[in-house]
């Protein structure tokens, strides 16, 4: 029947087939046995010559001496440094106003600008002094360049830097603190009541302690 016959003639086929795919094991299986294998790195410190290792070359950090750093200034903020150079040039701007003899016959005008005058006076001042400090450290910082290993001269340049730096950082922290805007109402006058409450005697003495402290703020801060 032609069924018979279709699957007799199938089994040449797959006979055929078989014998192909066992031709192709063998090769199938030097090809995983001949893969090579990949050399690890060894880590950093493992020693040489060791099969199957690679040694890497490492590189030492720089050594950054602690000494060397002690002379290097901390800069200040860059917006702390533009205002006080405004701040200068309004002072200077103020000193040669108040030396036009028109502005001198306007008392009001004249009062104004020695107010602002007096303002800015302080703060220029700690801001010279803060560049006479940079200035210094930088000739300490040549002056242990030039020691030659002159233990003595560089170890008193070093303390010299080491007290310039900290007045630098006590001038920085007064300087923010007076370039900070203040308060309109900061330079009007006020008017202080103190009563003694309830409590006798002791509530007027009390009052009168509290008097007294506000008295000495006073005198202390130069008010009238």
């Amino acid at each position: 029947t032609r069924d018979t016959r279709a699957r007799a003639s199938l089994v040449p086929a797959a006979a055929t087939m078989h014998s192909a795919m066992a031709t192709c094991a063998p090769a199938m299986a030097c090809t995983s046995v001949a893969r090579p294998t990949r050399a690890r790195a060894s880590k950093p410190g493992r020693s040489a010559g060791v099969p199957g290792s690679i040694d890497v070359p490492t590189r030492r950090r720089p050594h950054t001496s602690t000494r060397s750093n002690a002379l290097v200034a901390r800069a200040a903020p860059k917006f702390l440094i533009d205002k006080l150079e405004s701040s200068t040039q309004t002072h200077k701007e103020l000193t040669f106003r108040l030396a036009d003899p028109d502005v001198a016959s306007d008392a009001k005008e004249f009062q104004k600008l020695s107010k602002a005058l007096g303002e800015l006076t302080n703060v220029v001042e700690q801001y010279k002094r803060f560049k006479e400090c940079e200035l210094g450290i930088f000739e300490a910082k040549q002056m242990v360049r030039d020691a030659a290993g002159d233990l003595e001269m560089e170890e008193m340049a070093r303390e010299e830097a080491s007290t310039l730096l900290a007045e630098m950082d006590a001038l920085e922290e007064k300087m923010t603190l007076a370039l900070l805007p203040t308060d309109p109402l900061d330079a009007k006058n006020i008017m202080l009541e103190i009563r003694a409450g309830t409590g006798g005697d002791e509530a007027g003495i009390w009052a009168g302690d509290l008097w007294k402290m506000y008295q000495r703020h006073a005198n202390n801060q130069g008010w009238q």
